[in-house]
């Protein structure tokens, strides 16, 4: 059976691309998978399964579903299924799209890839408060600034909390959503430093599964 296998942030760079597409023998599940990725990359290899569990903290998606929410590591596969495979929030970014790597203007016409709200060692974003049933997202972007990411929030139905300035914005409220950000500047080579910015989320899952590809979709290409 041929399988979509879709990585992101550091599984990505170690997959060497955002997708991959291959086959792997019928009746293959998730497990069988995962530890296929383990033994092809060496990005990978001990951090997805853990202990014969999916390893704490990643989030791996069957067709947009978390296989936590299925039969875990022995969910069925089938042909043309897709397995999104996302790293812990130590590792670059969890259950999103990670942005390029090089910097870049913003696509939807504000004309910076700015790095003004950039600062070394810059803590992560607290994790925004969740109600009962919400499930927590988090996503990492170089070569945009928070002012960007908080302004495409904000064009998806978000509110800014606190300001009204985006480039000063840590946190985004939305319908069934919540967002706070961060900045950092990160080095991308040995002369090259980008902003990366972290954007963590809580909300109704069905919500963020909407909310989160059209989000990934500024970003990237306003990050190059």
């Amino acid at each position: 059976m041929e399988l979509e296998l879709r990585f992101f942030a550091t599984f990505r760079e170690a997959a060497g691309g955002k997708t991959v597409v291959r086959e792997f023998a019928d009746g293959s599940d998730v497990g069988d998978v995962l530890r296929a990725l383990e033994d092809e990359y060496d990005g990978m290899d001990g951090r997805l399964i853990v202990d014969g569990g999916l390893a704490p903290q990643i989030n791996v998606l069957k067709n947009g579903r978390e296989v936590l929410h299925l039969q875990g590591l022995d969910t069925d596969l089938a042909d043309g299924d897709r397995l999104s495979v996302f790293p812990p929030v130590a590792g670059g970014t969890t259950d999103a799209d990670a942005a390029g790597d090089s910097g870049g203007g913003d696509a939807d016409g504000n004309g910076d890839g700015d790095n003004d709200d950039a600062a070394d060692g810059e803590e992560p974003p607290t994790e925004p408060s969740a109600e009962p049933g919400w499930v927590r997202r988090e996503v990492a972007y170089r070569g945009i600034s928070r002012r960007l990411a908080a302004h495409y929030l904000t064009n998806l139905g978000g509110d800014l909390v606190g300001t009204d300035d985006p480039a000063a914005a840590t946190r985004v409220d939305g319908e069934g959503w919540r967002a706070t950000l961060a900045a950092a500047t990160v080095t991308a080579a040995a002369s090259i430093t980008l902003t990366e910015v972290t954007v963590s989320f809580a909300g109704e899952e069905s919500v963020l599964e909407e909310l989160l590809p059209k989000f990934e979709r500024k970003a990237m290409r306003a990050g190059g």
